[in-house]
């Protein structure tokens, strides 16, 4: 009976996995929005029971076992003992059901810097990891690796017990944005351990300023550093010398007070050291300075920090428009030994994660499935991310960094780019036609639903080319 039940069982799961890679597939080519029944709708199984489809997200979706393959692809693509580059960022989906599990009110990032605007949204936190180009390694591509939500608390009553207080403040901290950063890290680190491959391999965790706090950094997993954005005004302390006997009493952790960053980069007696690094399709000069070894309290008492101050970049918006400036950069890295051209490119690299959310959120429609639940509104948006780092995967394995899918011509009028990377767009142009060639060759239907959960009286829904 045992030996029946774990077939039964793994069988089960085998339809699971066969059923999600049909809605994977049907994020692709889905023309409507991604909900669950629009996926139904492309798979041709709108006149069938959607309890399974529901019942799927919401107790047969694990979001290690989801990403698991991808991280093993990007780790294919990467040579071996380089390090594995992280991007950490968080961002939202917007909401509208008031009854949606971990939802919530959120200040707008995109409202006017004059007046801030509210939107009831999910809060997520993604890592993507860098797949650097072998004609060029200073180029990369961002592909996302794991995804978590991050929901939102409900405030205690006024009249609450200080036992609830405590409660609240301790689920409070364990829901940071860096406690969950924290997690997914480890568990990406997990990963690796578990190949002997990959064990040695060092991860480089890039985040902005909202991570680079003491829920994250005197905690990160073994083999792991970070580099991100932190305040101009941050107190700094030098590294205390060894002293040259031994004393008594607990020896000094921290030295003398060293100027701050906003400090250092006014300081005219230092001067400006430059590097060139790739960022986007050109390469840019970058000036700064650094504090090589210092201490930082939030770091941890142990930890020893270098500090990297860029200057502002010069841009214009549109070609013969006016020269504008960013803002100053302020970098902190947890290994004091770390090259500074490795730091900086790693950090530029970081804006792909913001690609990534752009494109999951137009292309993919991220957050557009309508679920409630506490699993499923987290095993929808991860489900649909997933989707989407398979086909950036599938798009650098077939056509590289350089080139495009052949089938896919752009008009006269356009201005080709040399060297320009294959998009999402292309990729997804280049599976429907692939797609209904197929179905026109042999003029058969562009169905995807099984053949045993099909009924002889029904009819089938035909895509002929």
């Amino acid at each position: 009976m045992a030996i029946v039940a774990e077939q039964a069982e793994q069988g089960a799961e085998e339809e699971h996995q066969g059923e999600l890679a049909q809605h994977m597939l049907a994020h692709l080519l889905c023309n409507q929005r991604r909900t669950v029944t629009g996926l139904l709708s492309t798979l041709g199984r709108e006149q069938q029971d959607w309890s399974k489809a529901y019942r799927l997200y919401r107790e047969h979706v694990d979001h290690a076992a989801v990403f698991s393959p991808i991280i093993d692809g990007v780790l294919a693509l990467i040579e071996k003992g380089d390090s594995l580059v992280i991007a950490v960022d968080d961002s939202h989906l917007r909401k509208s059901g008031k009854h949606t599990a971990g939802a919530g009110w959120y200040r707008d990032p995109l409202g006017p810097a004059f007046h801030t605007n509210l939107m009831y949204a999910h809060r997520f936190i993604q890592l993507s990891a860098a797949v650097p180009d072998p004609a060029n390694p200073k180029r990369s591509r961002m592909i996302p690796i794991a995804m978590e939500l991050i929901p939102k608390l409900p405030k205690p009553a006024k009249d609450a017990s200080e036992e609830d207080l405590e409660h609240y403040e301790k689920i409070k901290a364990l829901n940071s944005q860096g406690a969950h950063a924290r997690r997914l890290l480890q568990r990406v680190r997990e990963h690796l351990d578990a190949c002997a491959e990959h064990r040695k391999r060092a991860i480089w965790a890039c985040g902005d300023a909202h991570y680079s706090t003491h829920s994250l950094l005197p905690d990160l997993p073994r083999r792991t550093v970070y580099i991100g954005r932190t305040r101009r005004d941050m107190s700094l302390r030098s590294v205390p010398r060894e002293p040259r006997q031994r004393t008594v009493g607990r020896p000094r952790s921290y030295g003398k007070q060293l100027p701050t960053p906003e400090e250092l980069r006014k300081d005219k007696r230092i001067d400006w050291e430059r590097l060139r690094i790739c960022n986007g399709p050109k390469d840019t000069e970058v000036r700064f300075k650094r504090i090589k070894k210092a201490k930082w309290q939030v770091a941890g008492e142990k930890a020893t920090v270098q500090v990297v101050v860029i200057a502002p970049l010069r841009f214009r918006k549109r070609k013969h428009g006016p020269t504008r400036y960013t803002q100053p950069a302020y970098l902190v890295c947890t290994d004091s030994d770390m090259p500074v051209e490795d730091l900086i490119q790693a950090y530029f690299w970081r804006w792909g994660i913001e690609v990534n959310f752009k494109e999951e959120k137009q292309l993919f429609g991220a957050g557009q499935a309508q679920v409630r639940g506490a699993s499923s509104v987290s095993a929808a948006p991860a489900v649909c991310i997933a989707t989407y780092a398979a086909l950036l995967l599938a798009g650098i394995r077939s056509y590289g960094f350089h080139s495009k899918p052949p089938s896919l011509s752009p008009p006269k009028w356009y201005k080709q780019k040399h060297n320009s990377r294959v998009t999402s767009s292309d990729l997804i142009k280049q599976l429907h036609q692939e797609l209904m060639l197929s179905a026109a060759g042999n003029f058969s239907p562009l169905t995807f639903s099984l053949a045993s959960e099909m009924k002889a009286n029904k009819s089938e829904l035909r895509c002929v080319a």
